[in-house]
């Protein structure tokens, strides 16, 4: 097995693991909780389902695609280590944010961390910097919050917005 074929399977066998866990999930838990069952509005089910189903679509669709790819290529693409490192930042940047989500809240934890992930992919444009993340976590809030009627995570000191 080439070293390019590999770094094609291992990414579509991570989201086939995801699949089988998020499948696995509404087959036990969901069921137990007598949540698994009945209409689109009754059944906390349907949307898990429906994104399983569209990501089994990708992931087929990549792995037809990866493995018609002719085999004559031994060009191996090797990841820079600026790269990995970028990578490897973003990983620890979003288990940072999430580790600090309940404790901090959505409202003071989603803004840092959109500047950090903008800061290590490049962004260096202050003024972006500064607004992009306040208008992106601003939206999500609200669309969260005011159309799908979920509650965000309000931390200790309780912050949100009254819309």
């Amino acid at each position: 097995m080439t070293a390019s074929r590999l770094q094609s399977i291992v990414p579509l066998m991570f989201f086939v693991a995801v699949i089988i866990t998020a499948l696995w999930q509404i087959e036990t838990n969901f069921k137990d909780q007598g949540i698994a069952s009945g209409g689109p509005y009754d059944n906390a089910a349907s949307f898990p389902r429906a994104v399983v189903f569209i990501m089994g679509v990708v992931i087929t669709f990549q792995a037809i695609i990866d493995f018609r790819r002719a085999d004559n290529s031994k060009k191996v693409s090797v990841v820079k280590r600026s790269d990995f490192m970028r990578a490897v930042l973003m990983l620890i940047t979003f288990a940072i944010y999430l580790s600090f989500l309940d404790i901090i809240g959505y409202h003071l934890a989603t803004s840092p961390m959109i500047f950090s992930v903008m800061w290590i992919c490049g962004t260096r444009k202050y003024i972006i910097l500064f607004f992009a993340p306040i208008v992106v976590a601003t939206f999500f809030a609200f669309v969260f919050e005011v159309l799908l009627n979920v509650v965000l995570p309000l931390g200790i000191w309780s912050i949100f917005i009254p819309w």
